[in-house]
């Protein structure tokens, strides 16, 4: 039988819910990456069955977090509003070319790593959000 990210974030604890989701975020967005795509917050929102954008903070947070203290290249950076620019969240700098940064996660080699599990992204949450 097959688990849903849904169901599992249904039963999850206070806490583990974003950690659940940021692993199917990952998976998404790493195969946007390799594809070379942008990732728009109502696409990702849609695909993760939410109502409005709010959840993808903390869930995208993990994701960003994990990726600055691994000194992997910023997955999330390919998450865009409809400017086509990443979110006032993305714990990025904001004078930095977009362009150029975008260029290292679409030739990051993704797929060659084991995925985070969902307590290194819990964890890299609490790390990331205490500094």
């Amino acid at each position: 039988m097959s688990t849903w990210f849904s169901d599992a974030t249904n039963v999850a604890a206070t806490g583990e819910k974003s950690s659940i989701r940021a692993l199917q975020a990952w998976q998404y967005l790493i195969a946007k990456a390799s594809n070379r795509q942008l990732v728009k917050y109502d696409e990702l929102r849609q695909m993760m069955e939410y109502a409005d954008n709010r959840p993808l903070s903390s869930i995208l947070a993990c994701i960003a977090f994990y990726c600055i203290q691994h000194q992997l290249p910023p997955l999330t950076l390919i998450v865009v509003n409809q400017s086509g620019i990443p979110g006032e969240g993305f714990p990025g700098d904001p004078s930095a070319n977009w362009h150029q940064l975008r260029e290292t996660v679409f030739n990051h080699q993704w797929y060659r790593m084991v995925p985070p599990t969902t307590n290194e992204f819990r964890q890299a949450f609490v790390t990331g959000s205490q500094q």
